[in-house]
């Protein structure tokens, strides 16, 4: 019978991890690791500076801009069915921009001037509401909602 070896083991210390076996894959990852530790930073690019002439800026500032009304209320598009009473006749129609001061109507082929009084009732059933002609569209009128 063949004697045993004697094994010398040195403790590690605390906290450390035990080794590992180093195989050919972990070595290729440990060397992929350090070389990309060894890469500088590529430089950095400066900004080309060029002259800036006036007949260059002349178009973007002879462009119009779109007019913005801060005062709009928000619009909310849909299709409520709705019924307009004018001068004692009632036109079914319906709300295809709403917002909070006013509202658009289509459907109605009634031509009305502006300021003309009118109500509108839902088809829901909510009580009537009181509202003036703003203007004429192509495919209805905008009108502005009254307060209470």
């Amino acid at each position: 019978m063949r004697k045993k070896a004697k094994r010398t083991s040195r403790k590690a210390p605390r906290g450390a991890r035990p080794s590992r076996k180093v195989t050919p894959r972990r070595k290729a990852t440990k060397a992929a690791k350090r070389t990309s530790r060894k890469r500088a930073a590529p430089p950095a690019r400066k900004a080309k500076l060029r002259q800036v002439t006036s007949v260059e800026l002349a178009p973007a500032i002879a462009q119009p801009m779109k007019p913005f009304d801060a005062t709009a209320a928000p619009r909310c598009r849909s299709r409520i069915p709705i019924e307009i009473e004018v001068a004692g006749r009632r036109e079914r129609g319906a709300i295809v921009d709403l917002s909070s001061t006013g509202a658009r109507i289509v459907g109605i082929a009634v031509n009305l001037p502006p300021g003309t009084p009118l109500r509108i009732r839902y088809a829901s059933g909510v009580a009537p509401v009181s509202a003036e002609v703003v203007r004429a569209t192509g495919d209805g009128f905008a009108v502005r909602i009254l307060p209470r």
